[in-house]
């Protein structure tokens, strides 16, 4: 049967999903195949969906609608079409919202057939609040089953700084063992120093690990990039400084920051650590330390 038009019937229809920008490129027809044939897909492929932040933010929220259907008891076995290569973060973050991967197949990149199509909302691109409610959503349900960020009180508090010591675009001419040491003396030794470094594998390889890891941050420092899409975990009022490399940078964490109540600073490519100081301290002004 040629596939040049539409086909409409009423009995065996099959969906066959091919990756494209726009769902218009679903075309109903019967033929005799051999391949498998699924009950339910879910395709949330859209562009970028082997790039973190774009994944993150814009792909796998739009999900978040049919959660409650999908993590139902009564549920059946469906099939989420990634629509590239399947890394093992795709499968941890629907773990981490408290998906059960036993009843979820995954599928890559290639064409599939199925019987009942489930086609979420787009994605949009580069625009936190675009996605505002999905995101959110996201959020209230992996508190819901992690326990949510403790509240900011009279502790000593922990600074988290986001290293990119591997791949491309590293920062470690920046921050590096001399900086931190400068940071906890200028704050007089009243903050923990906590890297969340690329290179480590034991916590890039767990996705919950970072998440937990944001969420006890009191403070958040990192260049602009992939990983600050963690902030959306991050606990209520604590404070991100945000370095910008290029004056090009978007304002994506800004947003973000917004959405979940931190207080947010951007600060130049080469300010000195003395401001990094400065800023803390005025942000913190509004919720002293207890001191001995």
């Amino acid at each position: 049967l040629p596939l040049s038009g539409r086909i409409t019937v009423r009995t065996n229809c099959l969906w066959s999903f091919r990756r494209a920008p726009i769902p218009a490129d679903l075309i109903c027809f019967v033929v005799s195949h051999s391949k498998q044939v699924h009950d339910v897909v879910v395709p949330i492929f859209q562009s970028y969906c082997d790039a973190y932040f774009h994944w993150y933010i814009e792909i796998f929220p739009r999900i978040a609608p049919f959660l409650d259907t999908l993590m139902a008891d009564s549920a059946t076995r469906v099939t989420v079409h990634i629509g590239c290569d399947i890394q093992p973060w795709h499968i941890q973050f629907f773990e981490l919202v408290g998906m059960d991967s036993s009843k979820v197949e995954f599928v890559g990149s290639e064409p599939i057939f199925a019987k009942e199509v489930v086609l979420p909302t787009p994605g949009y691109s580069h625009s936190p609040y675009l996605n505002y409610w999905n995101i959110l959503y996201l959020r209230q349900r992996v508190e819901q089953r992690m326990g949510a960020a403790g509240s900011l009180s009279n502790r000593r508090r922990k600074i988290l700084i986001v290293v990119r010591n591997k791949g491309r675009r590293g920062d470690t001419s920046f921050f590096y063992d001399s900086f931190f040491q400068r940071l906890y003396r200028g704050l007089n030794g009243t903050h923990d120093i906590d890297l969340f470094a690329s290179s480590n594998n034991t916590l890039m390889s767990c996705l919950e690990c970072q998440v937990r890891a944001f969420q006890s941050a009191d403070v958040i420092i990192g260049s602009h990039g992939a990983g600050l899409s963690h902030l959306v975990f991050a606990k209520k009022g604590a404070i991100l400084i945000e370095r910008l490399e290029t004056s090009f940078d978007s304002g994506i964490y800004s947003e973000l920051s917004y959405m979940v109540g931190l207080k947010y600073f951007p600060i130049g490519k080469y300010a000195h650590v003395d401001a990094y100081v400065d800023i803390i301290q005025f942000a913190e002004d509004e919720m002293p330390l207890k001191r001995e």
